[in-house]
């Protein structure tokens, strides 16, 4: 993967997973929303920084619980884009990534 696109996420994200909103730890993953399976590129808009208990590795993670990851936008159909798929935020921002590492806020949270 590209380093300048791991740098771009890295930033976005901050020192928190954007999944659970935790303190980031020494070692973070990089979840991508539409699958690389579905045409899913190595994109900052298409992907996230996130604990390896968020992605993979939890019973309450991304993989394990598709249907949860979909309707908050931490998993993308094929057939959509990330850079126009909204996804909830830790503060429960609904927001927009692009590939500039911005994050642009469609409805503030609760």
């Amino acid at each position: 993967m590209d380093k300048k696109v791991v740098k771009i996420v890295e930033q976005r994200a901050g020192n928190y997973c954007e999944s659970c909103g935790g303190r980031a730890q020494e070692s973070m993953a990089l979840h991508h929303r539409k699958l690389k399976s579905r045409g899913g590129q190595d994109t900052p808009a298409n992907l996230m920084r996130v604990h390896h208990g968020c992605h993979n590795l939890g019973t309450d993670s991304i993989h394990a619980n598709p249907s949860w990851a979909t309707d908050k936008g931490f998993m993308v159909s094929s057939w959509q884009q990330p850079e126009q798929t909204p996804m909830v935020y830790p503060d429960g921002r609904i927001v927009l990534l692009d590939n500039d590492g911005n994050v642009c806020t469609l409805m503030e949270g609760d």
